[in-house]
């Protein structure tokens, strides 16, 4: 039977890539959304603790210790930035993982290898950072929170600097990935229409 000229045939390869790769980037587009929410969180947080700048015990979280269930206002800011932190951690996580993703799927676009390696060190601060702040001291049943100093955040004897640039720095990632998927995508169309013309054909 001919193949219908009106329903071009697409590889089935072809057509999954494509379909898992627009599932990727709506996954995207959500994480990039997050992250600029949890920059916000962050850039207020930061603004609410330096009207404090008062040292705080670590705040305990188990047992039966009743000096410390009424937070400070410190304990407070400190504990709702360890949590946009964290979750700004996650969000860049999630974002380095459609990046390789599609690099599976796309294994012939040099540009998303290129663009991996540019940002690779923001990546990676992010992914060691989150996998830092994952960790929990079981002593005494107490959870530190962190420490700030300035635009730096100390965790664990470990820091990351939540200033301006590391927000600039994140921008220029979310920009060079939509613009480096737009290219791409233009360019996986083409080859779905040759492909789809070249199926007619035969």
């Amino acid at each position: 039977m001919a193949n219908d000229p009106a329903a071009p045939v697409v590889e089935p390869s072809v057509r999954r890539s494509h379909s898992e790769a627009d599932a990727l980037m709506a996954e995207m587009a959500k994480s990039i959304d997050l992250a600029r929410l949890q920059f916000k969180r962050v850039r207020k947080d930061l603004a609410d603790y330096g009207g404090i700048r008062r040292p705080d015990a670590n705040v305990r979280i188990f047992g039966d210790h009743g000096n410390d269930e009424n937070f400070t206002r410190s304990r407070e800011i400190r504990t709702a930035l360890y949590a946009d932190v964290y979750f700004l951690m996650i969000s860049m996580h999630e974002t380095d993982k459609v990046i390789s993703r599609l690099k599976t799927l796309f294994p012939q676009e040099a540009e998303l290898a290129n663009l991996r390696n540019k940002h690779r060190p923001l990546l990676k601060r992010c992914t060691d950072f989150r996998a830092h702040m994952e960790h929990f001291d079981k002593n005494n049943g107490v959870e530190d929170f962190g420490r700030v100093n300035d635009n730096t955040f100390l965790f664990h004897d470990r820091t990351i600097d939540l200033g301006p640039d590391f927000e600039k720095t994140a921008e220029s990632l979310f920009c060079d990935l939509m613009s480096v998927w737009t290219k791409i995508s233009d360019r996986q169309r083409k080859i779905r229409s040759l492909i789809s013309r070249v199926s007619v054909a035969s």
